[in-house]
């Protein structure tokens, strides 16, 4: 990387911490460009040489604290657990990330599912890690039998990320943001899957 490259990443980064400072403080929302400019140390015009829109910004910032939260779930996994365990354990550290700040969630979730532009959450959900995350996490159940391998995993994942945004979604909407709480809402959810429609062998109907 070139010296013009590398300081371009160097102000990119700035404005993305300057950003998530806002995202922190909880006023994200209320925050102008013009202050997280301040903030960075940048003129406001050079946030949107970085980032077309704001919007852009907040999926940008939600990513990276979304990526950390499913590295370390991903890092701390043990590789002997089955399939419904692993995926709890990452669960779990994306849910724990709501507990600490629910409200600031609540505004995020806000914008990103009623974006304007399309395919903001498929976006925070690939840029995140998270749809490759759980991909392999299908993909691997799928090679040791405890999931139907007929079915295609890009199948089982989208129903997967459906439970885990509809969980969030209940859980925020009855202002109950216990990790351990949301944990037992989506297991609940998965395991009906597991032994019903992803199930290796599912059991005829008598």
């Amino acid at each position: 990387m070139n010296i013009r490259a590398t300081k371009r990443e160097e102000t990119r980064q700035k404005i993305l911490e300057a950003a998530r400072n806002c995202l922190d403080c909880g006023d994200f929302e209320q925050a102008s460009t013009r202050e997280i400019a301040k903030r960075a140390g940048v003129a406001e015009g050079t946030i949107f040489s970085h980032f077309a829109t704001k919007e852009e910004l907040v999926i940008c910032c939600i990513s990276a604290q979304m990526a950390e939260a499913i590295e370390k779930g991903l890092y701390t996994m043990d590789p002997e657990w089955c399939f419904v365990d692993k995926l709890m354990h990452l669960a779990s550290y994306r849910f724990a990330q709501i507990g600490l700040n629910p409200r600031l969630w609540q505004v995020i979730m806000k914008q990103i599912v009623f974006s304007a532009r399309k395919g903001a959450v498929n976006d925070v959900l690939q840029s995140s890690g998270l749809i490759q995350a759980v991909q392999g996490l299908i993909e691997e159940a799928q090679l040791t039998g405890e999931l139907n391998s007929n079915l295609s995993p890009e199948l089982i994942r989208k129903s997967l990320m459906a439970l885990i945004l509809f969980t969030i979604h209940e859980h925020m909407s009855h202002q109950n943001f216990d990790c351990e709480d949301m944990c037992a809402t989506l297991r609940e959810l998965v395991e009906a899957q597991v032994i019903g429609l992803w199930a290796s062998k599912p059991e005829m109907a008598a």
